[in-house]
């Protein structure tokens, strides 16, 4: 059985952050479904058998009842099997009307909603069984597969899925245990031949490509912050009758944030920073560019122009931070702006001796806004 594995699309977050227009907030809560189009499109052209979705299709339990039919719709255009989760942020609960039941209904006849602590029988579409974890809360400091240990039918020949979602011991950042926390033991003896799981926004394992692992995060397949450095991922997993597993990780995303830390103090370092953007995708990448250092009068005086050269480089750039970039003040700065002997001379000089740096912007700020 060939897999496509993804999770953590978070459909409708909507990147409220503050320095981002209309137009760029937009193209990136756009950018979550057309990313779930690209993975079903890909997902079809290497004959994928199933569609996997671990948790977290949409960012919350509240979305646009638009967004939930769009969503099954593009699910629906999965030549074979599709089956979703609910996971932390779109959990399921008994009454719920505000997502699940108008997606099952839209998504459409052999796709599955996994909603209940049972196994899935694929067969006869699939030689396969979904062992599923639904998530019923947001938080919960017990994972959902307690139960799967009991249910397991190892003597069958069918392919035994788990599928969760939830923090897993050694990987995921929930220092408190409060997003259904599971450990490698329990998933490696759980007598499943693979677990495809959701919810940490980290790819597991790392490599790009094997065959020794049970156990898969895809990570994020659409980026979502400047927290996120990559470029988005799903897996593509064969798991044959005899248990065999291989895998590979495919790119999926659009956007690709980056935090670039830059530290200035002459031309050189400038053309440096200018050379890193000059790869960067105006379509397509978002840069938050921190700054530091100390550049002479001239050079820091041109940082303005340096920034809006940059971003015609990238489709956003962050307000560049670069408070911690000070004006390097010498002699030929303090002889041009004061009288040689004046009291602010003086001072200036005395302070460029003493190589007190932080004392000599200060002043020199000071003493030119007094003139």
């Amino acid at each position: 059985m060939k897999i496509f594995h993804t999770a953590d699309v978070h459909l409708g977050l909507k990147f409220t952050r503050a320095s981002y227009s209309q137009a760029t907030q937009k193209s990136l809560v756009d950018a979550r479904m057309e990313t779930l189009a690209r993975m079903v499109e890909m997902a079809n052209d290497q004959q994928c058998d199933l569609f996997v979705v671990a948790g977290d299709l949409f960012d919350t339990t509240r979305i646009p009842k638009k967004m939930i039919k769009k969503a099954a719709e593009v699910l629906r255009r999965f030549e074979s099997v599709v089956a979703v989760l609910p996971g932390n942020h779109d959990y399921i609960k008994p009454g719920d009307e505000n997502i699940w039941p108008m997606f099952e209904e839209h998504l459409g006849e052999g796709n599955v909603l996994l909603q209940a602590d049972k196994p899935q029988d694929l067969r006869p579409n699939l030689n396969g069984v979904i062992y599923p974890g639904v998530c019923k809360s947001k938080h919960s400091q017990e994972n959902a597969i307690g139960w799967i240990a009991e249910e397991v039918d190892s003597a069958s020949d069918a392919i035994r899925i788990g599928v969760a979602h939830g923090s897993l011991d050694g990987l995921s950042p929930d220092f408190n245990g409060d997003y259904f926390p599971m450990t490698h033991k329990e998933l490696e003896e759980s007598g499943m031949h693979v677990w495809l799981l959701g919810h940490t926004h980290l790819r597991y394992p790392a490599q790009e490509s094997g065959k020794e692992d049970r156990l898969f995060y895809p990570s994020v397949p659409e980026p979502d912050g400047f927290d996120c450095g990559h470029d988005g991922f799903a897996w593509i997993i064969q798991v044959n009758s005899d248990g065999a597993v291989t895998y590979e990780s495919v790119q999926t995303g659009t956007y690709r944030f980056h935090r670039i830390d830059a530290e200035l103090r002459n031309e050189d370092d400038i053309n440096q920073l200018r050379g890193r953007f000059e790869s960067m995708r105006p379509e397509s990448d978002l840069v938050k560019l921190n700054l530091t250092g100390r550049l002479a009068g001239d050079l820091y005086q041109s940082l303005g122009d340096l920034e809006r050269e940059i971003s015609d480089h990238v489709f956003h750039l962050e307000p560049v931070g670069r408070a911690s970039v000070v004006r390097e003040i010498g002699e030929l700065e303090i002889n041009k702006e004061f009288t040689e002997g004046s009291f602010p001379h003086q001072l200036l000089m005395q302070l460029v001796s003493d190589d007190d740096v932080l004392a000599l912007q200060l002043a020199y700020e000071l003493m030119r806004e007094t003139k």
